[in-house]
């Protein structure tokens, strides 16, 4: 597609105390082969110097020509962030990125080739945990790459859910405001499978390898693996069995 035809993005991180990690993300970010894309970054109450190193990073020779927007919300929860960031967006396409994803020069460019190639309402792809044990980079990998796909293309089949991996997807502005935004009464554990249930009653959620993200496995890290994997597998098939997500797998904080 021309570059002129190409719909301005804006991406969006929700940050909770992520001066470790946010300063790799925003490198990444602005070395993007994308030609119009904005940033703009949530500090989500952050205790530590979160703000401080988006602020040198905004006003370094760094950031380049990318405009770049540091937001507050007091309110805690990664949806608060992300609705925050939402209401002050200028494009067409809003992409979700975690602040501890690293993404290739290309991920941009190659999401909204896929979006609107399929014209999709939304794309999502999977992670890969460059920080991870062998064993456990390998086997997400696999599960991401053959399982997720096949799950995602069922589960639509009855507009009653859809797999959206909520660090890495692409996903239609317009579509996103009739979905109704981010559900705030989620924080975590559920708030994805939720959108991604609102999102495909107006179109299919595509998933994609192709924009496989790199990502920390700190969460793995901190809470193991098992514990993790449980979660996120018993909020999903309750979700797809009830309609709705249910509040006894939901978190009240994003776990660190």
């Amino acid at each position: 597609m021309p570059v002129n035809k190409l719909p301005k993005v804006s991406v969006i991180i929700p940050a909770l105390n992520e001066e470790r990690y946010i300063l790799r993300a925003l490198q990444a970010l602005v070395a993007q082969d994308y030609p119009d894309f904005e940033i703009i970054v949530t500090d989500n109450a952050s205790t530590d110097h979160t703000s401080a190193v988006v602020r040198r990073f905004i006003c370094s020779e760094a950031a380049g020509h990318i405009p770049i927007q540091l937001l507050y919300e007091q309110q805690r929860g990664t949806n608060f962030a992300r609705e925050c960031a939402r209401k002050a967006a200028t494009g067409s396409v809003i992409v979700q990125m975690d602040a501890d994803c690293i993404p290739h020069k290309h991920w941009l460019r190659k999401g909204i080739s896929l979006l609107l190639r399929g014209k999709h309402a939304a794309v999502t792809g999977p992670y890969y945990y460059f920080d991870a044990a062998w064993i456990l980079r390998e086997s997400t990998v696999l599960v991401q790459k053959w399982f997720y796909p096949v799950v995602n293309r069922l589960v639509q089949l009855n507009r009653r859910s859809a797999i959206l991996i909520g660090g890495n997807a692409f996903i239609r502005a317009g579509l996103l405001e009739a979905a109704g935004g981010y559900n705030t009464a989620l924080t975590f554990y559920g708030d994805d499978i939720d959108l991604g249930g609102r999102l495909c009653r107006f179109g299919s959620v595509a998933y994609s390898p192709a924009i496989t993200l790199p990502s920390s496995a700190r969460r793995y890290h901190t809470s193991g693996f098992w514990k993790v994997n449980r979660k996120y597998q018993s909020c999903f098939w309750k979700t797809i069995r009830s309609r709705h997500p249910l509040f006894d797998t939901i978190e009240t904080e994003h776990p660190r």
